[in-house]
């Protein structure tokens, strides 16, 4: 599960995947729950209602803090510092070859060095050493570093949802 000098991502850096130890999965559920939670927001979903739904996400992709089957999280690594996360799913029961990146952390102090793509890179690997076809990912459209860099590596969209706030009129 090893990257290497991959073009445009800085001289010779060697990334890898491990699995978390289980204090970094805690404190990465936290942050992973209230980052989707902001995210839901920030796409229109009210506070209360965001932090519901990242809640009972969190519980059931991992029950009592555990990965439930399919679930894959990973530390990714380069030259052997963390520097971010990774979580791969499993397909689903009518479609087992399309896995999904569900959530890639590059922690800031790490940003803006190439490490995004090395996780990449090592997420397709590592998904098709699971048995993977495909790889499917959804990106917020406010998040136009991880669009851009999906785009680049050939990543297509294949659904677009587009949103208007109406202003009530008066009868």
């Amino acid at each position: 599960m090893t990257a290497s000098g991959q073009p445009g991502v800085g001289a010779a850096a060697a990334a890898d995947l491990r699995p978390l130890t289980s204090k970094e999965l805690a404190a990465w559920l936290v942050t992973s729950t209230a980052d989707y939670a902001d995210d839901l927001e920030a796409a229109g979903l009210s506070r209360a209602a965001a932090e519901r739904k990242a809640s009972e996400s969190t519980a059931r992709e991992f029950p009592h803090g555990i990965p439930a089957p399919g679930q894959h999280v990973y530390a990714v690594t380069v030259s052997d510092e963390h520097v971010g996360v990774l979580w791969l799913a499993a397909g689903p029961v009518d479609d087992p070859d399309n896995w999904w990146i569900l959530d890639i952390l590059i922690f800031e102090a790490f940003r803006g060095r190439g490490h995004g793509r090395l996780a990449m890179l090592l997420a397709e690997t590592e998904a098709a050493r699971l048995g993977a076809a495909k790889l499917t990912l959804n990106v917020f459209a406010r998040n136009t570093a991880a669009r851009a860099l999906y785009a680049s590596l050939a990543y297509e969209p294949t659904k677009i949802y587009l949103e208007k706030t109406l202003t009530p009129r008066e009868p």
